[in-house]
Order: C-alpha cells, then sequence, then structure tokens
C-alpha cells in the first residue's frame, strides 16, 4: 500500500505539474495577444494622429495660397487701375476695361475655388477609403485574434 501511495501521490504531482504549465502557456498566450493588441491599436493611434498632421499641414498650406493668390488678384487689379486711369482713353472706356478685368479676374478666381474643391473632395474621399480598409483590416486581425484564441483552447 506504500508503494501505491507513492504511486498516487507521483501522479497527483505530475497532474498539477502539468495543469501548472498549462497554466502558465494558457497566461503567456494571452499576454502576448494583449501585447499585439496594443501594438497593433498604438500603430493606428499613430496612424491617425500622423494623417490628422498631415490634413492640418495641407489645409494651412491651401489656406496660405489662396490668401497669396487674392493679395497677388487685389494688386493686380490695382495696378491695372492705375495704368488705365494714366491713360489717355475716355473715361467711360477707363471704366469698361477695368470693369472687364475685374470680371476675367473673378472667373478666375472662381474656377481655381473650383478645382480646389474638387481637389478637396477627391482627397475626402481618398482619406475615407483609407480608413474604411484600415477598419477592416483592424476586424480582420482582431478575428484572427479571436480565432488563434478559441484554437488554442480547444
Amino acid at each position: 500500500t506504500a508503494t501505491r501511495r507513492t504511486t498516487k501521490r507521483r501522479s497527483q504531482q505530475k497532474q498539477t505539474r502539468r495543469e501548472l504549465r498549462e497554466e502558465q502557456k494558457r497566461k503567456l498566450r494571452e499576454e502576448k495577444e494583449k501585447m499585439e493588441l496594443a501594438a497593433f491599436q498604438e500603430e493606428e493611434e499613430q496612424r491617425r494622429f500622423n494623417e490628422e498632421a498631415r490634413q492640418q499641414s495641407k489645409e494651412k498650406r491651401r489656406d496660405e495660397l489662396k490668401r497669396r493668390r487674392e493679395q497677388q488678384e487685389q494688386e493686380e487689379l490695382e495696378s491695372f487701375q492705375r495704368e488705365q486711369e494714366q491713360s489717355q482713353l475716355s473715361a467711360e472706356e477707363k471704366q469698361r476695361r477695368i470693369a472687364s478685368r475685374r470680371d476675367e479676374l473673378r472667373r478666375k478666381k472662381e474656377q481655381q475655388e473650383q478645382q480646389e474643391q474638387e481637389e478637396y473632395f477627391r482627397e475626402q474621399q481618398q482619406l475615407e477609403q483609407e480608413r474604411e480598409r484600415r477598419r477592416e483590416l483592424k476586424r480582420q486581425r482582431l478575428a484572427e485574434i479571436a480565432t488563434e484564441r478559441a484554437r488554442k483552447e480547444e
């Protein structure tokens, strides 16, 4: 009976050690999954931050270009008006030329604004498509992690 007790005790010790090893492996797997998920989320956060910074930079550059262009157009118009006032044309002809030049500059400005709006819209569409692609990748990655976890627990 002493041999039987010893055998039983050794069997229980083996079982306990096996359970401890399995528990350690499970904990390591869970920790690894948590770290992968945290790294993935950190990358996503960094990507989002960089995207916002790029967007702000683009908007700032666009605003600066628009301001400069408007200033240049104003200077051109004033210069044109001075030239017309100094010329020997009749007052009516001077006003007609100034109005014509103003209309030309206005049309040019409207065309540029239209192009900028179209470009901005295209950029927004691309950004949204990229965001959706990243969301889908994140969903896939989370699904893979869940699948791996379920498979390992079986």
